[in-house]
Parts: C-alpha cells; structure tokens; sequence
C-alpha cells in the first residue's frame, strides 16, 4: 500500500508528516543537534512545544533527510530554527544514541520519535543580531547553566554540558 501512495513523494523534498512519523516509529532517525556557545561561554537554547518531546528549552536541531548531508541540515536547521546561518567545526562533538523508554503522556504510539542518532556540532551563528532579536522575543536564551526545564531527551549531552561548565 506504501508503495502505491508513494509515487507522488519526492522525499529529498521531506516526507509528509504523517509518514514520517509512522516511520520513526520503525527505524532510529539521525538528526542534528548545533552547541551554540558565545564569547563569555553562554549556551543559546530556543524554545520547544511538541507532543514527542514536551515543553522546554533545547537545543536547535533538525531530522535529516533523505539524501541530505549532516551540513545541509545544520543550516537548513539554523536557518528554520534561528533565522540565520551558522559557521561550524568539520568534526562532531558528540554522537549518542538517544533511545527514549519512559512513557510520553498523549501519545497513542510510544515508539514514534523515540529513538534517533544525534549528532551534536559546535556553531557559530552568522548574524548575531537576529539572535538577539530572537532572545528579546523570548523564542531563545543565552544560559551560563542548563535550565531545569530543558527537554529530558537531551540528558544524553550531560557530559558535554559539564566539559563546558554548563551543569
């Protein structure tokens, strides 16, 4: 039935969301993540509210899709995410695994979006200007320490948090 209904999908375009979501729930999802710390050593984090990860600050980032490189989503992520591009380091601060087993109130599947590869890359935005715009908006914040109510899925970054002396 997929098949037939997927004559019409260019998924270099990005895959409907319903689809999307009943893949994720079948297969791990690599997405990433982009470690944003200023000159006096202050994370930025923007504000979240979905059904699969609640409400709190996270960290920007983005699902990779197909035929896509981690690179094209790193910006296509700060672009959609912080109005801006970003400059950032060749290598990955960190890969995890990040596999979610405690039960997500509202959600009838428990397996859709719990289970992704992160890449975490460190980053530099373009224009820091909007940033600050975006800041004053109350849509991000510069942290000197990870606030209480960060989203639980990025615990699996604790030990990155610490290295930097956010926690």
């Amino acid at each position: 039935m997929l098949k037939q209904n997927s004559e019409n999908i260019n998924p270099e375009d990005g895959l409907p969301e319903d689809l999307f979501t009943e893949i994720s729930g079948l297969v791990p999802i690599p997405n990433v993540d982009l470690f944003i710390l200023d000159d006096k050593g202050r994370l930025l984090l923007t504000r979240r509210d979905d059904r699969f990860f609640g409400k709190g600050w996270h960290l920007p980032g983005g699902c990779i899709r197909f035929k896509e490189t981690m690179q094209e989503r790193i910006q296509r992520t700060a672009q959609s995410e912080l109005g801006t591009t970003v400059q950032f380091e060749k290598d990955p601060v960190a890969v995890r695994d990040v596999i979610i087993r405690e039960q997500r109130p509202g959600l009838e599947d428990q397996n859709q979006r719990a289970h992704h590869l992160a890449v975490m890359y460190r980053c530099c935005p373009d224009d820091t200007e909007y940033i600050e715009s975006l800041v004053s908006a109350g849509e991000a914040g510069w942290f000197e320490k990870i606030p209480e109510d960060i989203l639980p899925v990025h615990a699996v970054f604790n030990d990155i948090f610490k290295k930097y002396g956010l926690m």
